[in-house]
């Protein structure tokens, strides 16, 4: 199940819910003041740039030309 991120627009507290994706954009309570007017948000992630073992240009397969 994924880890969506939602803000509250009553308080502005940013928070986390574990939901299927079919859930995901359904209306979900704020822990802190029980508002219900909560969106979902854009999350960050992280993106590494050093060597993590597969080829230059994105190949998954692990296989270079040269």
């Amino acid at each position: 199940m994924p880890l969506y991120e939602y803000r509250c627009d009553a308080c502005g507290r940013t928070f986390e819910e574990l939901r299927s994706s079919s859930d995901a954009d359904t209306v979900i309570e704020c822990p802190s003041c029980e508002s219900r007017r909560t969106a979902r948000t854009l999350s960050r992630f992280a993106s590494g740039t050093g060597s993590s073992g597969s080829a230059k240009g994105g190949s998954s397969c692990g296989t270079r030309f040269t």
